[in-house]
């Protein structure tokens, strides 16, 4: 069975970013792939638990919180990739923010089973 994708695209210098993480039975995880050496973002795990919180946008400053968790994504030296697994998440949503320092073509994969 094909993993899912959370998103596959480029993204602009200076742009940012959200996209969703699955949250199951307390878990999660993604698989960060950036797939050229010009790629450069910092990448924030963000958690929140108000359905009502947009999930691709910013959303009001109080309804996401970051994680906590570090990232280290691409740095503009080598097409590369990062896996993110989290247990005993105790809230009910999970998104990645990435703002990006140039052109970043990005490879975004789902890490937990359905």
């Amino acid at each position: 069975m094909a993993e899912a994708i959370l998103f596959k695209g480029k993204l602009a210098s200076s742009e940012t970013k959200y996209v969703n993480v699955p949250v199951r039975n307390g878990t999660l995880g993604a698989h960060i792939g950036w797939l050229d050496a010009v790629s450069s973002a910092t990448i924030t795990l963000e958690l929140g638990s108000f359905e009502g919180a947009s999930i691709d946008g910013p959303g009001a400053a109080w309804e996401w919180v970051g994680s906590g968790v570090s990232i280290t994504g691409p740095a503009a030296s080598a097409a590369s990739s990062v896996v993110v697994n989290v247990e005993n998440v105790r809230q009910r949503r999970a998104r990645l923010k990435i703002v990006t320092a140039a052109v970043s073509q990005f490879d975004i994969r789902d890490g937990t089973a359905a």
